[in-house]
């Protein structure tokens, strides 16, 4: 999730000039002679009063104790759907998935009520997953499945599921967890699951928690139920690729299961994202792969993300086509999606460019 914000400064000053381009100005993302539509599917929002007290002495641990006090202001804007969109712009991305999720024991609550104002807010830019409570599940899951339901009918926003099974802590082969994947199936919505390890505190990093080997029992079981492995088995904590290759394999044993790479273009993953764009494409797997980030986690993150993950296509000779299919055309046949084609780059410009609205 949210790995570190800055100060209410540097924040400003990196996004208050940007503007908010409508859907109609967008230009894409230029690559290799090409302008692409980029989805980044994997970001979040929240408000600091919703976090635990241990997410909040994480996210400040690198702030100084006279700027301390700041940390609420700055969290709630920096997640508010106006910089998300002007983070979004200036890194030449079209649309984003904006996650809910109720994990209270580790960072915290961004409810789906909360969620939906922020779609609204961005006017066709955003897109809802939602979550559900699941921390007193064996007493209160008929309510909360009904309650989770209602949040579908109530807001055609929301395209998708959000469930984080190492922050809500429960284990990815609890049958008890199943009716959750009997929705997806039913309703049609994908569920987008964090696998591998998080760094933040109260975090399950046992297997059963983070392996989506462990997962492969519910992929059977439900196969109308579409299943997006979040950070592909990306060992944040350990900073490797521990279950990777369990995400690789089951995403190609099963049509159903689908990757997400949030996190691998980040500056902690630098020495990892060659290794795991390799590794997808020799698989033959790129058409299971969907970008996401895992922002907005500061100001430029969207940007530093996608031109990382970009550069390292680029790099093991991913084709232009390839790209395309990773950054959005997997993204629009999963979630059944028309997205606008950027127009064609005059002859003249560069390889890589990345700012929406530039002319290069």
């Amino acid at each position: 999730m949210i790995r570190r914000l800055l100060s209410l400064s540097l924040a400003a000053g990196a996004l208050l000039t940007a503007g908010v381009a409508s859907a109609d100005e967008y230009e894409g993302y230029a690559v290799k002679g090409s302008r692409l539509t980029v989805v980044d599917m994997h970001m979040h929002t929240g408000e600091w009063e919703l976090m635990t007290p241990g997410f909040h002495e994480r996210l400040s641990e690198r702030v100084p104790t006279g700027f301390k006090w700041s940390m609420g202001p700055v969290a709630d804007w920096m997640l508010s759907a106006g910089t998300i969109l002007s983070q979004m712009d200036s890194a030449g991305i079209y649309g984003g998935g904006l996650f809910a999720l109720y994990s209270p024991h580790t960072t915290g609550n961004a409810p789906n009520e909360f969620v939906a104002e922020q779609v609204d807010e961005a006017e066709g830019r955003l897109w809802g997953f939602a979550s559900i409570r699941v921390d007193d599940w064996n007493n209160q899951a008929e309510e909360q499945l009904a309650a989770f339901e209602q949040v579908f009918a109530d807001h055609p926003g929301f395209i998708g599921i959000k469930l984080a099974h190492g922050h809500q802590q429960i284990r990815f082969d609890d049958e008890r967890f199943y009716p959750i994947y009997e929705v997806s199936a039913r309703l049609g919505k994908p569920m987008y699951l964090h696998t591998g390890t998080s760094p933040n505190p109260g975090t399950r990093y046992e297997p059963e928690y983070a392996d989506p080997a462990y997962l492969e029992a519910a992929i059977r079981r439900y196969p109308q139920a579409i299943f997006i492995l979040g950070h592909s088995g990306y060992d944040s904590k350990e900073r490797a690729l521990t279950y990777t290759d369990s995400a690789i394999r089951l995403a190609r044993d099963y049509a159903n299961v689908y990757m997400e790479p949030g996190a691998l273009g980040a500056t902690r993953a630098e020495n990892l994202v060659d290794d795991y764009v390799q590794r997808v494409k020799a698989a033959g797997v790129l058409d299971k792969v969907i970008y996401g980030s895992d922002g907005v986690q500061f100001p430029g993150y969207l940007k530093q993300h996608l031109e990382n993950y970009v550069a390292a296509m680029v790099r093991n000779d991913y084709t232009v086509a390839e790209m395309q299919q990773v950054l959005a055309g997997n993204f629009a046949d999963v979630f059944a999606m028309t997205l606008p084609q950027p127009p064609a780059m005059p002859a003249e410009a560069g390889e890589i460019t990345a700012r929406a609205g530039d002319q290069p």
